[in-house]
């Protein structure tokens, strides 16, 4: 790849790492070579995912809404790069924090409670925007001039966040088949995520407590051989304390913030990132928010959001798309739980489901199969044989769920539910299909307590 075009005008210089789904480039533009960025390109099989485009798009819409002097910049991206998709960044010399752990061992607490000042102020920022990270770690943490005075910590890779107002309902909660996945790094994964609860800000908090003890201490608080016994130790051991893993000379106060960050229930945390940093920094008489304030920065004014693929359909115009909205107040982890009651209540069939998004089939016959989109001269002796006849009134429902979460650290969901027909079962009469929709909306909102 070294010397090729990305975008048509980044020439890729040396690569910078690689990782499961994409590699990393830096890159100098060749209309000003003397500022070199960063290009992370996808690898092809994941491009090759069906639904790829939509969680692109998705990631750089995460990236291009949030920006903080203390978190690695966004530039630009295309999806159609003769190269593959690519996303380009803004370049920051220096070095992850987890080289400088590898190097250094263990930090002075008051240097871990200046780069901790540094995250938090980036990590406020994005919890005020809606955004959680899910998955800080040392390796995307960047440092910049180490060891020096002027040394800086840059938070990267907020396009693998989330909004949180986009709850994921997993497709194994919702069907009882198959894993239920925790995303982000065992080794510092929050335990709820584990225990697939509702993730909100104060699960980034957590990873920086697992952080926080690895420089303090030299060591992470969990370190298991199989992902299985780390991620139980994430729900159900305490950490050990400082003075048990040779890290005495910590002062009480620090160690007591950085437990306290590692509680196992978000509700026993530090709220929001700058409560974090000031607790840490009473331990030792610094006020480290104050000190780490970027000069100047205010936060941006919200900019609206364009309808993309996961959004809610506009008013539909065919008389069958029949929409309802409402809210329902309860964990996701709960209404996966009551969705699946609904479903398996009524016969039903989960087809997919992904962040804000679950689409659901209700009603179908046994002994049904699709019909193709194109057929051949036996096409319709195909579709004689895939369409078991229904009771009239009784014709299958496809049923999509738009979800939105608006306060992610309240259990509040707003739900559009969109029912339409099955294509090759049209309904007979469009009052009775009317009425049908809304009974099973009545039940859906009995099910999930709205």
């Amino acid at each position: 790849m070294q010397g090729k075009l990305a975008l048509g005008r980044y020439r890729l210089a040396r690569p910078l790492g690689r990782g499961s789904n994409a590699e990393v480039f830096l890159a100098h533009p060749v209309a000003d070579p003397a500022r070199p960025v960063v290009v992370k390109r996808v690898h092809p099989h994941v491009a090759e995912h069906p639904k790829f485009r939509q969680r692109f798009a998705a990631e750089v819409r995460s990236m291009a809404n949030f920006a903080h002097p203390y978190a690695v910049r966004f530039l630009e991206a295309s999806l159609d790069d003769p190269l593959g998709p690519c996303l380009v960044m803004e370049y920051v010399p220096g070095v992850t924090l987890a080289d400088l752990i590898d190097r250094d061992k263990v930090l002075h607490p008051l240097r871990v409670g200046r780069l901790l000042g540094h995250m938090c102020h980036a990590l406020q920022a994005a919890h005020d925007a809606g955004v959680v990270h899910r998955d800080l770690k040392p390796a995307n943490l960047m440092v910049s001039d180490p060891g020096a005075g002027a040394e800086a910590l840059k938070v990267m890779d907020f396009g693998f966040a989330g909004f949180a107002a986009k709850p994921h309902l997993q497709l194994a909660e919702l069907t009882g088949h198959g894993p239920i996945y925790a995303i982000g790094t065992p080794a510092y994964v929050s335990p709820e995520m584990v225990r697939g609860d509702t993730a909100d800000a104060r699960s980034d908090l957590y990873s920086v407590g697992v952080v926080l003890y690895e420089l303090l201490t030299g060591r992470l608080p969990f370190d298991h051989p199989t992902t299985d016994r780390l991620l139980a130790a994430q729900v159900k051991d305490p950490p050990p304390r400082f003075s048990k893993v040779g890290a005495g000379h910590v002062p009480p106060g620090v160690e007591a913030a950085v437990q306290l960050a590692l509680a196992k229930y978000p509700n026993e945390r530090p709220q929001s990132a700058r409560e974090l940093v000031e607790v840490f920094g009473r331990g030792l008489g610094v006020d480290f928010w104050e000190a780490t304030a970027p000069a100047g920065w205010e936060p941006p004014l919200p900019v609206a959001e364009e309808i993309g693929p996961d959004d809610p359909p506009p008013a539909p115009a065919d008389p069958h798309h029949v929409t309802h909205e409402f809210e329902a107040f309860l964990p996701e982890r709960l209404a996966a739980a009551k969705l699946k009651g609904f479903v398996d209540d009524l016969g039903g069939q989960v087809l997919a489901s992904e962040p804000g998004l679950i689409r659901l089939r209700l009603g179908v016959p046994a002994g049904y199969r699709e019909a193709p989109e194109k057929g051949s001269a036996i096409f319709g002796w195909f579709r004689s044989v895939a369409r078991p006849a229904v009771a009239r009134g009784q014709e299958p429902v496809e049923l999509e769920l738009h979800m939105d979460k608006p306060d992610p650290r309240n259990p509040r969901l707003s739900v559009v539910a969109a029912f339409r027909p099955l294509k090759d079962y049209p309904p007979a009469s469009t009052r009775q299909w009317r009425d049908r929709c809304d009974q099973l909306n009545a039940m859906l909102r009995q099910y999930l307590g709205a």
